[in-house]
């Protein structure tokens, strides 16, 4: 029999309800059917689920504070799987998230994983392997691409830092460690986590197969071209994890390291054109009244709530489908993708013109994956600007680079 644990999606929004709508649109074409859907946000009711198949077998938890930490902890609470995941409103998951996030847990000495991150153009990797250290500063970490998952021992020193957006936890190593630590609202939630499971002695996983499309929308901490609009809080949140786990001589370095990083990212805004020059200054203020800040925390689990873990699919997935059209067959294309989405098939459309422009993949929220670009455009970094293709041949390429975990088994030029 497969490895195929129960498991507890958690999804935080607040303020993003179209953001929402989008990623819980694509989750009936995960593979994996042992999963149920937990919604926490700040909708008064349920009714912005109405038009989303299967949403009648999600959870919904109203949640109205601006505090990640604790809106994670009301969903924990609710959690009837041994494994619950992550993922952001403003991102959505490839077909074969979950499938690949919980192969690792097979071994019992990992207590988390997390996968890659592509960032808004749909190719392009925002993170892959990290590992964070007690200053809450990362690095790098090589993860062999030929391997199904890579497991990351601490050392001490490092350990396998987690994107909250990509990640999963054994229910009761998570509760174990008192869950969520509510002093972080914003920023270093996770990263706190990941190393409090390293310190009781359990490792981490990074898992190639397991990737997420994230698409930093506008929030009530940045814009929506990434440009913050207070520091405030990923300052807070910076003095807490010092606080908390950093000795007390290596606090103030870190600290000027942070506010001299911060600094840099705000002038580099502003060289782009994306930040004013008095701007600066005023952001700046906020980073420093934030690290002024001494916040409390939580070291206690969550109270259960007592409900029945109820799966949001009972079936498996049909196979996927590719459909292929120039600009002129947008319409037949959408169409046609809208009518094979009602059966759960993971369906791709490559809406491909005959040009060179760069290639852009999104979810649409009606249910299906779009390619855009030009035939002769590049897609990924390592492509040369310009190479001669055919619709079917630049279609079945893409396929192969990009979506070898969607299970297409037909391709249909429109």
């Amino acid at each position: 029999m497969s490895f195929a644990p129960r498991v507890s999606l958690i999804i935080v929004s607040r303020h993003r309800p179209e953001a929402l709508k989008r990623v819980v649109s694509s989750l009936r074409f995960q593979s994996y059917t042992n999963f149920e859907v937990i919604l926490v946000s700040d909708a008064p009711d349920r009714s912005f689920l109405a038009d989303i198949p299967a949403s009648e077998n999600m959870l919904h938890i109203p949640f109205d504070q601006a505090n990640i930490s604790a809106a994670r902890n009301a969903g924990l609470a609710h959690a009837q799987g041994e494994i619950v995941a992550f993922c952001d409103d403003d991102a959505v998951p490839d077909p074969n998230w979950l499938k690949a996030l919980v192969q690792p847990f097979r071994n019992t000495e990992i207590a988390s994983a997390g996968g890659f991150v592509r960032g808004r153009n749909g190719f392009s990797y925002q993170w892959k392997g990290l590992t964070g250290d007690r200053l809450g500063e990362d690095q790098p970490l090589a993860i062999d691409p030929s391997a199904s998952f890579v497991e990351v021992r601490f050392d001490g020193g490092r350990f396998a830092k987690l994107q909250g957006t990509n990640c999963a936890f054994r229910l009761d190593a998570l509760l174990g460690i008192g869950g969520f630590d509510e002093g972080f609202r914003f920023y270093l939630d996770e990263t706190d986590v990941c190393l409090r499971l390293a310190q009781a002695g359990y490792s981490a996983a990074f898992v190639n197969a397991a990737e997420v499309h994230h698409g930093f929308e506008q929030s009530a901490h940045r814009s929506a071209n990434r440009v913050p609009l207070s520091l405030y809080e990923i300052g807070a949140s910076k003095r807490r994890f010092l606080d908390k786990h950093c000795i007390k001589d290596a606090v103030l370095p870190a600290k000027q390291r942070f506010f001299a990083d911060q600094k840099q990212r705000l002038l580099r805004l502003m060289v782009e054109g994306r930040l004013e020059p008095r701007d600066v200054p005023v952001l700046m203020d906020t980073l420093q009244n934030g690290l002024n800040e001494t916040r409390q925390g939580t070291d206690s689990p969550p109270v259960r709530a007592d409900r029945v873990f109820k799966p949001l699919k009972s079936r498996e997935n049909p196979p996927g489908v590719a459909l292929a059209g120039g600009l002129f067959a947008t319409s037949a294309l959408f169409a046609r993708a809208q009518d094979l989405a009602k059966s759960d098939a993971p369906v791709i459309v490559f809406r491909l013109a005959r040009n060179s422009l760069f290639h852009r993949r999104y979810f649409d929220v009606r249910g299906f994956w779009v390619q855009t670009g030009g035939i002769f455009g590049k897609s990924s970094r390592e492509d040369s600007v310009f190479r001669w293709w055919t619709l079917s041949k630049r279609t079945r390429r893409e396929l192969i680079k990009f979506y070898a975990e969607f299970g297409v088994t037909e391709t249909q030029i429109l």
